[in-house]
């Protein structure tokens, strides 16, 4: 009997650490890598460039904390590689001033970032395709901060490919109430149906509309007023068109540089805003913005038409109550970045 005892005793044991070891490979497991990112930006696209730009500089900022895989400039032209140029050219000058630490923080070179830049539309989806075949074992982040053709015609072509990525996109289908009547397509829309339809498993997050919030008041013309002065990049701010800054088209990149983000469960939320999946069960892997009021129709928005300004509001002030974070969360981040010359100046 006693040997009974002890045998059973030596069993409980073996699961008992094994279940301890669980426990920490769980913990390991929940703790996030360092996400590989695709960029796909229309800053070639004159009129609407200035975001696009004031969104480059952001990630710029962040590049330590995520793993930029490529750049895709969709519709190339000179005057988008211009500018694109011109903000890389400011990069550089602030990654080789030994008086900031961009290089004690683990930032890629110039030279590395130029080696990521994918022209047109055609070699992009041909580069998303290759990636993501690349990256089985960890997603693929494809943000986009343009419209969605590269990834439809990459998502067409292979869809083997949908299962290793995850797509966030500023704005959805249609355009918000203070933009045109319902029905008439948003900027990314080129595409967006098409996946809609076909990809119903994809993992894909939809910031519809409460990007605007990120922009509005005077908050944000404060903060330009701080970042402008650190170093070149901050300083390439002060040649835009708007005396303020404009991170709308930053959102994606965003949500995966928020510490509080919990990036398995959008619906938790974030400096982006807070997410809800309407359709779980035949979208599971699908979010957009939550809207309090249970009446809006998500499948059919201009069904409820009558709720979307309402809508527009409650989207928008998710993010307005949470951006003074975002914004706290960047001045800091360039506090150590830059030279103490720098800090005294803002």
């Amino acid at each position: 009997m006693e040997k009974m005892y002890t045998y059973i005793l030596i069993i409980l044991s073996y699961y008992l650490i094994q279940g301890c070891s669980a426990v920490e490979q769980k913990k390991d497991i929940s703790v996030q890598a360092i996400p590989n990112v695709i960029i796909t930006t229309d800053i070639n696209n004159e009129s609407f460039s200035t975001t696009d730009e004031h969104a480059l500089i952001y990630l710029l900022w962040h590049l330590n904390n995520v793993r930029l895989q490529s750049v895709v400039m969709e519709g190339f032209n000179i005057y988008g590689e211009k500018k694109l140029q011109s903000i890389l050219k400011c990069y550089a000058e602030d990654f080789h001033n030994p008086s900031h630490s961009f290089q004690e923080n683990n930032f890629p070179t110039p030279n590395a970032i130029q080696q990521l830049i994918v022209k047109g539309e055609d070699a992009g989806t041909k580069k998303i395709i290759r990636l993501s075949r690349q990256n089985r074992e960890t997603p693929l982040y494809i943000l986009v901060m343009g419209s969605m053709k590269p990834i439809k015609e990459a998502l067409f072509l292979a869809p083997d490919i949908a299962q290793n990525i995850r797509v966030i996109t500023v704005g959805t289908g249609i355009k918000p109430p203070n933009e045109d009547v319902c029905g008439n397509l948003n900027w990314n829309g080129w595409g967006r149906t098409e996946i809609f339809e076909r990809f119903t498993d994809l993992w894909w997050i939809e910031n519809d509309w409460a990007f605007k919030g990120m922009s509005e008041g005077k908050e944000p013309t404060a903060y330009y007023n701080n970042v402008i002065n650190y170093g070149a990049l901050g300083k390439y701010l002060t040649e835009s068109k708007i005396q303020t800054i404009n991170l709308e088209e930053a959102i994606p990149i965003m949500f995966l540089i928020d510490s509080n983000i919990n990036v398995n469960h959008p619906e938790f939320g974030g400096w982006t805003g807070n997410y809800i999946k309407p359709f779980p069960v035949e979208r599971p892997n699908y979010w957009v913005d939550r809207a309090k009021t249970k009446k809006w129709n998500y499948r059919k928005p201009c069904n409820s038409w009558e709720l979307a300004d309402q809508v527009l509001e409650e989207r928008k002030l998710n993010i307005i109550l949470r951006r003074g974070d975002m914004f706290s969360s960047l001045l800091s981040k360039l506090n150590k970045l830059y030279s103490p010359a720098a800090r005294e100046n803002s």
